[in-house]
């Protein structure tokens, strides 16, 4: 079994309230509606894609060590801060850094056991073993324009469609998915 949890959330969005309102053509006001839209959006395109935008920090959980290396979901990797796990009498253990080596460059990124090393063997129950990663491509500045874009294409949507009446429109989630779909990853 695996499992994700957010630990902190992104500083900020991919897309600015000023970009938002350019592109949806207003003036000023809904500021935090136009926040939330922001944030769905960015959530939405992030599943669909199975990537990380801005920074992000997250644990990964798996019941036991794999046969082989650990792939850590939502890409781009930054950095592991620590790998955690329940060990044969169920007392937790931090790994030594010097014991994994992390293929950041990878997608998914990969998490190997160092030369001569293996996996400890971990208590057997449920989620015995924790990883703390960072993801995603760094601040706002560095998402892919076809990301943004995508993004925008969906609050726009999510504004026009507010009232829920009409439903989200076809044309628009296609347009949102043939911009994504070139850089999509299956989450693990």
């Amino acid at each position: 079994m695996l499992s994700l949890r957010l630990v902190s959330f992104p500083a900020e969005e991919p897309v600015t309230l000023q970009e938002a309102r350019a592109h949806l053509r207003l003036e000023s006001g809904e500021d935090d509606y136009l926040s939330g839209l922001i944030a769905a959006a960015r959530r939405h395109c992030e599943s669909f894609q199975g990537r990380a935008y801005v920074t992000q920090t997250w644990d990964f959980y798996l019941d036991s060590f794999p046969g082989g290396c650990i792939k850590v979901s939502l890409p781009p990797l930054q950095s592991v801060t620590f790998v955690k796990y329940k060990d044969g009498s169920g007392v937790l253990q931090t790994m030594d850094p010097s014991e994994y080596v992390v293929d950041a460059f990878s997608e998914p990124g990969l998490i190997f056991c160092a030369y001569g090393k293996s996996w400890p063997s971990t208590y057997p129950e449920v989620n015995a073993v924790q990883v703390r990663f960072v993801a995603g491509y760094g601040a706002a500045v560095d998402i892919p324009p076809e990301v943004k874009r995508a993004i925008l294409l969906k609050v726009a949507d999510l504004y026009e469609h507010r009232g829920g009446d009409e439903g989200i429109d076809k044309n628009i989630n296609d347009a949102i998915e043939s911009l994504l779909w070139p850089d999509r990853v299956d989450l693990l």
